[in-house]
């Protein structure tokens, strides 16, 4: 009865379950699980309807409206909550919010940091960390979680992930990051050179300190003088984004340097 008339309403029913090997159940991490995966399906319905890759999970209020569950009621075998949620009904295609829990529940059973990247290159990272946010909350309490997605109680799509299963997951993405390297010139003052680590601090014309590592830019045959010695440095430098936190971070590596008249 319940599946015929929320149908009737056109909504999804999503049957959320959260088990432990253990039987125990915190409560924390019970409650924040259920707000990071609203905030998963969120973020990703925004992505797929607006054909954009996110890389903040800032969304607008109808996104967050369109996306938003309603509860249902619980039922028994370890905890069990059943969740409701408008879609739009389409004779053929896909909904955007179908859309955005297959990719979901496919992102959740990567198997591998490529698939990850793939997940990213389409999604956006704000997407991915939303997923690793999920993935480790029920991972580090020890919870496992079944999800069947329901249309007049036909399952039209499932996930079963283990704890050891979301641990792995939510691990592969925090060892998953982007690079990339340009090649920069930048007129300084040599400030410091460590020989013996190889490393160099310059001071650029607006007062900021590069740091960074050196090879062969600065040797015997390539003599530097410090202070007061005005260089051209030739850098290359490389920038990564790590996926489970979005942190950036840059490093630099001096090619050559030019003295300067």
């Amino acid at each position: 009865d319940f599946a015929s008339e929320v149908d009737r309403l056109g909504m999804d029913v999503c049957s959320y379950r959260i088990f432990s090997d253990s039987g125990n159940l915190p409560l924390y991490p019970l409650a924040q699980g259920l707000i990071d995966f609203q905030s998963l399906v969120t973020v990703v319905y925004d992505a797929k309807k607006t054909s954009t890759k996110k890389e903040r999970a800032k969304v607008s209020s109808d996104i967050r409206a369109e996306s938003s569950f309603g509860f249902g009621y619980t039922f028994s075998g370890s905890l069990g909550i059943v969740l409701t949620i408008p879609n739009e009904r389409r004779p053929v295609l896909d909904s955007h919010l179908d859309e955005a829990i297959r990719h979901i529940f496919s992102l959740a059973e990567a198997r591998n940091v490529s698939d990850i990247r793939e997940f990213a290159k389409g999604l956006g990272l704000a997407s991915i960390r939303a997923m690793y946010k999920w993935a480790s909350g029920h991972a580090k309490a020890g919870l496992g979680v079944g999800i069947e997605w329901r249309r007049e109680g036909t399952v039209r799509a499932s996930l079963l992930a283990q704890q050891p299963e979301l641990e792995n997951l939510y691990r592969m993405i925090e060892e998953t990051s982007d690079e990339s390297e340009t090649e920069i010139s930048v007129d300084g003052e040599l400030e410091a050179v460590n020989v013996k680590a190889r490393s160099f601090a310059l001071r650029d014309s607006s007062g900021s300190i590069i740091r960074g590592s050196y090879k062969d830019a600065i040797s015997g045959s390539h003599r530097a003088e410090l202070p007061g010695r005005r260089y051209r440095a030739t850098l290359t430098k490389v920038e990564r984004v790590q996926y489970s936190t979005a942190e950036e971070m840059s490093e630099y590596h001096l090619k050559r340097l030019d003295e300067l008249p």
